[in-house]
């Protein structure tokens, strides 16, 4: 390189170097949620008033990497072990396809990665894992690496050739490495970028092209020391970020690069508190423009000595801000304070710590996402309570108001006493052997016979009753089978055993009403009158009859014993042929007065008894109704109610032992974050 150019070259990196930059701290304390700021201020006033690094007092301001040497590197392990056994129980098995990685496969996976990592020798540690990934392909992430390793001044034609076209006939990722040439095998490049040898020890880049490039990338995405994640505010919104990139944007060694030409402080502040709403409070935020900091290296390039070549480039190079990610990154690596070092375990350490707590953080958001789903099922079980109460409260009002029960006893004993009242005692006598046929026949023609067609209608209103009530619990169970939509969201819940419950029930021989289903009260309580009421009616009127012709068979005896009795045995003189009639007629007269007495007395007996036996018709109804509620119409809501309160009661046991495990380990990472070196 000639001398003159090597002297450009050297006060340009000299005046774009990361040590001309100060950041400043300020922390910034809320009632609620404690984060800071870092407010990143270069000489010229284009970069100062355009940019802003925030990040979380509980993850970078306080615990920067390097502030952790003396955390024992045994308990780190003994924790990640723990946890690893752990993220089984609070997380769903397999990987999921939202925005918040909570798969327990997935995280154990990473969490042994970590302490295998952390456990290998000093030897095995030579660089710092750095994460570069873009939010989507417009993001910017190509051009912001080619323009932080591209090198204006060299010689190498192999050099930007091979930088610039690195993506070609990649797929998934690509790893970058310091190396004295230029190579691009099998998914890693070497290049000779100064840019990655400006810390203590070398930086090792992992490209990713974009959030969704390939579904093996979660855990290479998060296995990182510093992740750097790109977004284009124009091409990707806030809300759409925060569905897409909620864990990583909850981590606290994630940079957060908006990539725009223009992005203003207020625009930072506005999706700084976007971000903090959502629960997402990465490390840092930054505002740059790589599109115009690599066609400032490229101007530069075309004609390394022209001083406006020069001038341009310092200008555009500095406007763009990207310089303010080599500070941000030494933050983020424990370098920010000129005096301070950081070793390649201590970074080790604080990953494994940050890993740990994202893993719990995964754990709790599940395990509170499990509450939430507890909820919904008392909630549901709730609701299908409510359902049939307000069945049982209609169908009372409805079946036994509406139905006029009173009304068709009142008729039917109206219509009794009327039949009752026509067979009077010379009718009865006449046709005594039939009182029983004749009551019966009555009883089945008049008494509830209204009343029993109404029943009849109601038992199928009742069954579309039914039917609406089941369709109703399955859809309540389809409805938890679903996941919850936002804000609140909660995962699926879904019984098999339960839901082949439910079907049985309804495909069970007692399942289905019937017509007689309400009205065998009616029924039984008519058989209760023939078969005893009227069977005692007919009694009676027998031995009124007997009673009747027994009386006046006896008159006539007396009447004769008195007139002739007395001189036919010549024991005196007999009577007068007249008293003897009269002491005869008297006692034929009285038996008959007797039996009529008797069979009216027997025809109110069997009023009273009707009417007794209609106040028992009204309980046997209110009950039979009832029964059928519980036993036919609510049987499926009721059994899914139940089911439902038992499983979710079960649940909240498992819940509760797995939330005090948690809470545990929760306390033991921070007690290892909270110990400082001596």
């Amino acid at each position: 390189m000639p001398s003159c150019l090597a002297t450009r070259h050297h006060v340009l990196r000299t005046i774009l170097s990361p040590r001309d930059l100060s950041i400043e701290l300020s922390v910034l304390r809320d009632a609620k949620q404690s984060r800071s700021f870092v407010t990143g201020r270069r000489r010229t006033r284009n970069a100062s008033s355009c940019t802003r690094a925030y990040s979380s007092s509980a993850q970078t301001s306080d615990y920067p990497l390097g502030k952790k040497t003396s955390s024992s590197k045994h308990e780190v392990s003994a924790l990640l072990h723990r946890i690893s056994a752990f993220l089984p129980r609070a997380l769903p098995g397999s990987n999921t396809t939202d925005g918040r990685i909570q798969s327990s496969q997935l995280l154990s996976k990473l969490l042994s990665e970590v302490d295998a990592d952390l456990c290998s020798p000093p030897e095995a540690r030579t660089s710092a894992r750095v994460v570069v990934c873009g939010a989507d392909q417009w993001a910017g992430s190509h051009e912001l690496i080619t323009a932080l390793l591209e090198n204006p001044f060299t010689t190498d034609e192999a050099y930007s050739d091979i930088l610039r076209n690195r993506w070609k006939n990649q797929s998934a990722y690509l790893t970058i490495e310091y190396r004295p040439s230029t190579s691009l095998v099998n998914g890693t490049l070497t290049i000779p970028a100064s840019w990655l040898q400006q810390y203590p020890f070398p930086i090792q880049l992992t490209e990713i092209s974009s959030l969704s490039s390939h579904p093996s990338l979660p855990k290479t995405l998060l296995k990182g020391d510093v992740l750097i994640f790109i977004c284009n505010p124009l091409t990707k919104d806030i809300p759409a970020l925060i569905s897409n990139a909620q864990h990583i944007l909850q981590r606290p060694n994630t940079i957060l690069v908006l990539t725009a030409s223009s992005t203003s402080e207020h625009a930072l502040d506005y999706i700084s508190k976007e971000l903090a709403a959502a629960n997402c409070t990465p490390g840092k935020i930054l505002a740059v423009d790589p599109i115009r900091a690599l066609e400032a290296v490229s101007a530069l390039k075309a004609d390394p000595s022209s001083p406006a070549a020069i001038q341009r480039y310092q200008e555009d190079f500095m406007g763009s801000r990207i310089s303010l990610l080599g500070d941000v990154l030494a933050g983020m690596l424990g370098l920010k304070d000129s005096g301070s070092t950081s070793s390649l375990l201590a970074i080790r350490t604080q990953s494994a710590l940050i890993q740990m707590r994202s893993a719990l953080y995964a754990s709790a958001r599940s395990v509170s996402q499990a509450r939430l789903a507890i909820d919904r099922i008392f909630t549901g079980a709730s609701e299908l309570q409510c359902q049939v109460e307000e069945v049982r409260a209609r169908t009372d009002r409805e079946v036994l108001v509406e139905s006029g029960i009173d009304e068709a006893l009142l008729r039917g004993s109206k219509e009794m006493k009327a039949v009752l009242e026509s067979l009077t005692w010379l009718k009865m006598v006449w046709r005594v052997d039939e009182i029983d046929s004749l009551v019966s026949s009555a009883l089945d023609r008049y008494w509830c016979r209204e009343l029993e067609n109404q029943l009849i209608l109601q038992t199928g209103r009742l069954a579309s009753t039914q039917a609406s009530l089941t369709s109703s619990t399955f859809s309540q169970l389809k409805k938890l089978a679903s996941p919850s939509p936002s804000p609140s969201p909660s995962p699926a819940f879904h019984s098999p055993i339960l839901d082949n419950h439910l079907r049985q029930l309804t495909h069970s021989p007692t399942y289905a009403l019937t017509p007689n289903t309400l009205t065998r009260p009616i029924q039984a309580r008519r058989s209760q009158l023939t078969q005893h009421t009227t069977t005692r009616l007919h009694r009676d009127a027998q031995n009124a009859v007997l009673g009747a012709f027994g009386g006046m068979s006896g008159g006539a005896g007396i009447a004769w014993w008195l007139a002739f009795g007395e001189s036919a045995l010549s024991i005196g003189t007999g009577s007068e042929t007249g008293t003897a009639l009269g002491a005869g007629a008297l006692v034929a007269v009285a038996s008959i007065r007797w039996a009529v007495g008797k069979w009216e007395r027997a025809k109110r007996k069997w009023v009273e008894d009707a009417d007794r036996v209609g106040e028992g018709l009204k309980r046997d109804l209110k009950a039979t109704l009832e029964r059928g509620i519980e036993k036919n119409v609510a049987v499926v809501p009721m059994a899914a109610y139940e089911g439902l309160r038992e499983l979710a009661g079960k649940q909240q046991e498992e819940i509760d032992v797995v939330r005090s495990d948690l809470i545990s380990m929760q306390a033991d990472v921070e007690a290892l974050e909270t110990v400082r070196p001596s």
